[in-house]
């Protein structure tokens, strides 16, 4: 026994010394162990890529705007969202970028190119840091574990672990699905693989572990493309014209996936309206039928769920279509409802933008015939100031001459170009039509609106 109980000692004690044996392809721990848990080696590995990306105000020398990067090259490329540095290409005069970094403390930035459609940006450092990470691929088998990386909050930087669930097919503009709790300030941080290699780009959340990441693959296009340009390229001082260019470009292939497609049509009232025309719109409906309330109130509708930032107070891209049908109640008389009715046409729907961004609404209002019934009709569009050939556009219609019945129609879509807003327009208009006598007198149930996303 005692022979035993000595050999078992000597295995044992020998354990740790080949656990100690240097193993240079695993990141160490003190004492020389390996690690193994697997967000610990990430961090370890590659938590020296990541930076804090800040826009200074340079009046105040303050920062305004936070947000986080990481270097993907040798020689200092830090990638990171639009977003975090849009004031510093919208603005430069008034700002500027510097990054902080747990051992190089504080340097500048310069801006080599951006993505609006994409929210992305590439930035160079003056003196780039020894730790980089290498850009992969989203290609992955859903569930694949993902870690991201960024500085939430400004209270340090963070390691979160989440879950790969594939590309978000309800959308324009591809975007990862993330399990994972990404938080204010995380933006434009990487998302890494078990290899260490950037799936994607922390863009967004929409809570309770709902979060996106913008793939890979559009950073590599990005890159590929500032390394195309002729020498002298300066994004920041063409900033106008570029961006405007990605802008009818993005705008243009949702045009043509729209009009490439037959649009659902579903009842509504006494019409066959648009339904559910593209998956990357999320429907919703309800009806409020209160003792208090003089009317039967219907509102139905569906959006968009993209939307691109252009400064802090100026998104685009958004779209939306919706139907109000009114029914005065039986003691409600007729002037009243009138009174009500005309008070909730084109109301509600309050866009983005400055006076410094957009120009006022000039708005043609008519009555037209449709679907065999009388509707007053406005036609509203403005125009981005810095990007001309951009407008947004809105259309509200109303039925008149139908007693206490009531129906509004509205449509809405920002950053379009004046071809195309009247184009969808008129396929929206055209798609409206009398519904048959034995159709369902009711719309179709409605679909959940889905939660509005946050740039983290």
């Amino acid at each position: 026994m005692r022979f035993l109980a000595a050999f078992f000692l000597i295995l044992v004690m020998a354990v740790p010394a080949a656990a100690q044996t240097p193993q240079p392809d695993k990141p160490q721990a003190p004492g020389g162990q390996p690690i193994t848990d697997e967000a610990q080696r990430i961090w370890a590995k590659w938590g020296d890529a990541i930076f804090q990306i800040q826009t200074i105000d340079k009046n105040s020398g303050k920062k305004n705007s936070i947000g986080s990067g990481f270097q993907f090259s040798e020689d200092g490329m830090i990638a990171t969202n639009y977003h975090v540095v849009a004031e510093a290409i919208q603005k430069p005069e008034g700002n500027r970028l510097e990054f902080l970094h747990d051992t190089l403390e504080r340097g500048d930035l310069k801006v080599l190119i951006a993505d609006v459609a994409h929210d992305l940006a590439i930035l160079k450092m003056e003196k780039p840091g020894e730790v980089f990470v290498s850009l992969g691929t989203s290609d992955l088998p859903k569930g694949t574990r993902l870690f991201s990386l960024g500085n939430p909050h400004d209270i340090g930087f963070t390691i979160i672990e989440g879950t790969f669930n594939g590309i978000n097919k309800e959308s324009f503009i591809d975007k990862i699905h993330f399990s994972g709790a990404l938080n204010p300030g995380m933006s434009g941080g990487p998302a890494l693989g078990h290899n260490g290699k950037v799936v994607g780009v922390n863009v967004s959340t929409a809570g309770n572990l709902i979060s996106f990441l913008v793939p890979v693959e559009p950073l590599k296009a990005l890159l590929a493309e500032y390394q195309s340009q002729k020498e002298g390229f300066d994004f920041v001082k063409d900033s106008a014209t570029l961006i405007e260019k990605q802008l009818l470009d993005i705008q243009q292939k949702v045009m043509d996936r729209l009009f490439a497609k037959e649009w659902e049509s579903v009842p509504f009232g006494p019409f066959m309206v648009p339904g559910r025309i593209d998956l990357a719109f999320k429907c919703w409906g309800e009806t409020r039928d209160e003792e208090k309330m003089p009317v039967i109130y219907t509102p139905t509708g569906c959006n968009s769920q993209d939307r691109l930032f252009l400064g802090s107070k100026f998104d685009t891209g958004a779209m939306l279509y919706r139907y109000d049908r009114i029914i005065g109640k039986d003691k409600l008389i007729l002037p009243r409802f009138y009174s009500f009715y005309e008070g909730q046409y084109g109301s509600g729907f309050n866009t983005g933008g400055t006076e410094d961004d957009v120009t006022r609404y000039a708005c043609n209002d008519s009555f037209i015939d449709l679907a065999g019934k009388r509707w007053k009709s406005s036609f509203c569009v403005r125009q981005y100031k810095k990007y001309r050939r951009l407008y947004d556009m809105q259309l509200y219609m109303a039925l008149v001459g139908e007693g206490k019945h009531g129906l509004m129609v509205t449509q809405i879509a920002e950053g379009i170009s004046r071809d195309n807003a009247l184009k969808l327009v008129q396929k929206f208009i055209g798609s409206i039509t009398a519904r048959a006598e034995d159709a369902p007198a009711t719309a179709a149930p409605p679909l959940q609106q889905a939660a509005e996303e946050e740039t983290p």
